[in-house]
């Protein structure tokens, strides 16, 4: 039970000094957001809006069903589409470097590292 009070009080440490600057940094980026906001001019969706994106959709999801729509699809609306998947998948693959903080792999201990625990 020692070990389980002192595993929560340094977590209760560590979370008291990471709040003030998480706090900071949080409000910070509130106010760029909403400098970002009112500069662009930009404003939630009117319900007209919405409803036109819900229409659109639809009809779209529809139509993708119609082997008549694929075929009637020019070359060059395909290479655009694989160029902005290419796009997606590029930041994905950032995504994950960043996220790995390595460029290949994860760092996983070896087998030879894991008979140490037993």
């Amino acid at each position: 039970m020692n070990n389980v009070t002192k595993t929560l009080s340094t977590a209760t440490s560590t979370a008291a000094k990471l709040s003030g600057p998480l706090i900071y940094n949080a409000k910070v980026a509130a106010q760029v957001a909403k400098q970002v906001y009112i500069r662009e001019g930009m404003a939630p969706p009117s319900a007209a809006q919405l409803e036109a994106a819900k229409k659109a959709t639809t009809k779209f999801l529809v139509s993708a069903r119609s082997a008549n729509t694929w075929k009637n699809i020019s070359k060059d609306q395909y290479l655009k589409a694989g160029l902005v998947a290419a796009e997606a998948y590029t930041f994905f693959l950032f995504g994950e470097i960043i996220g790995r903080r390595n460029f290949v792999g994860y760092d996983v201990k070896s087998a030879d590292n894991h008979e140490e625990h037993h």
